[in-house]
């Protein structure tokens, strides 16, 4: 990746605005799960010296940015602006029209936790998504689609859970998610000193890719009611700062996502790094108002983060995560990235946004960004294809 100028903190928007006019501006959004691919690419087709800000703790994992420069190819000066939330609401913005709020301007330093200063609301250009848009419940306008990669995700287990609690099986996401969200360590573990420790179900809300492929990647079934938790530290949802220990939890409560209503259960954190959050907290087998652990499904770089914290990895169906056994058809939980627009989107944006496409698909999927892991795998590493979310694998030869 080129190396970027650090916007500093008194840079004015004023003081770009007979530039800016000149400048093509582009807003993406969709998946948390691939934003540090997106952000890899968009710096690598930008010539040295563009200016990026960000908010977050660092630019893989920032849920906003904004990128100021000129592309290599085409010498198109242009501003890419970048907010992250879910796949699902990154397809029904775009395909709807639909103004989002969180689009960062100029004036927003980069560095971890600046200050963000947004720009008024504005519908998205292009969104990124783990799935494809049929899997979703915005089904048209149909849109362009690109796949631009594969994402692979993992089941991780909290900071201070047991070795014993190490694979997940379909058969026992689908008793955890569609149960009552808590089942006993023993069915994972296979001891019987474990039968009274519970196990409870962490996850995202229905905006997420994450949870669409880890439904139907499970056979939880994608538009099934399902029961996760928050877990808690006093009174206090388990979503952010250092690593907490936990004291409780509680059904996550009745949400509206994407204009749908989802009762108590149904409902989750809104982006990866808050469910990392809570998974790095440490739960416990003996405290009071918890007696057990907890599990989640987590992108790449999200899963990175949780088990620099103290989470770990486990198996799904026996099959340890690696690049090999997804390329090979081992480990299965994964998709496709796509990104996607409108049938009439065109110009200089368009052909921007195309150059972060090819540049994803050709080279950043697997790039490996400063403090992070590959949001993904090439396309053309895989042996093995699929055709819909969570279906049958088959060989590509």
């Amino acid at each position: 990746m080129k190396a970027p100028k650090i916007l500093a903190a008194g840079l004015l928007a004023f003081s770009l605005a007979g530039v800016a006019n000149a400048q093509t501006i582009i807003h993406l959004t969709g998946s948390t799960a691939f934003r540090a691919g997106v952000h890899q690419a968009i710096g690598d087709i930008l010539q040295p010296g563009y200016t990026v800000g960000y908010s977050g703790t660092s630019l893989p994992g920032a849920s906003q940015a904004i990128f100021t420069g000129t592309t290599t190819n085409g010498n198109i000066p242009v501003i890419i602006k970048t907010s992250w939330s879910g796949s699902l609401g990154g397809i029904q913005t775009v395909s709807e029209q639909l103004t989002i709020s969180t689009w960062l301007t100029n004036t927003t330093p980069a560095g971890p936790s600046a200050p963000a200063n947004y720009d008024p609301p504005a519908v998205p250009d292009a969104c990124m998504s783990d799935g494809f848009q049929s899997s979703s419940p915005f089904t048209t306008p149909v849109l362009l689609d690109h796949i631009v990669g594969i994402v692979p995700f993992k089941w991780v287990r909290n900071n201070g859970s047991p070795a014993t609690l190490a694979n997940m099986t379909p058969q026992l996401a689908v008793a955890l998610y569609t149960g009552s969200g808590s089942l006993p360590l023993a069915l994972f573990s296979g001891l019987n000193s474990d039968e009274h420790t519970n196990v409870y179900a962490l996850g995202r809300n229905a905006d997420s890719g994450t949870r669409l492929n880890a439904f139907a990647e499970t056979g939880i079934g994608v538009l099934n009611i399902v029961h996760q938790y928050y877990p808690l530290n006093g009174t206090t949802i388990i979503k952010s700062g250092g690593t907490l220990v936990v004291t409780g939890q509680e059904l996550v409560p009745l949400d509206v996502v994407n204009g749908i209503t989802y009762p108590v259960g149904d409902s989750g954190y809104n982006g990866g790094g808050d469910l990392a959050a809570a998974v790095k907290a440490t739960g416990s087998a003996t405290a009071a108002g918890v007696n057990g652990f907890y599990v989640a499904y987590l992108g790449l770089s999200d899963a990175y983060t949780a088990e620099n914290g103290g989470a770990a990895d486990m198996t799904y169906n026996g099959v340890a995560y690696s690049p090999t056994a997804v390329e090979e058809g081992q480990y299965t939980f994964w998709g496709y990235e796509h990104l996607m627009y409108r049938q009439n989107y065109s110009g200089n944006a368009k052909t921007v946004t195309d150059q972060i496409s090819a540049m994803i698909l050709n080279q950043d999927a697997a790039v490996i960004p400063s403090g992070s892991v590959a949001p993904g795998i090439l396309l053309g590493s895989m042996h093995v294809q699929r055709f819909t979310d969570g279906g049958p694998i088959s060989n590509n030869y």
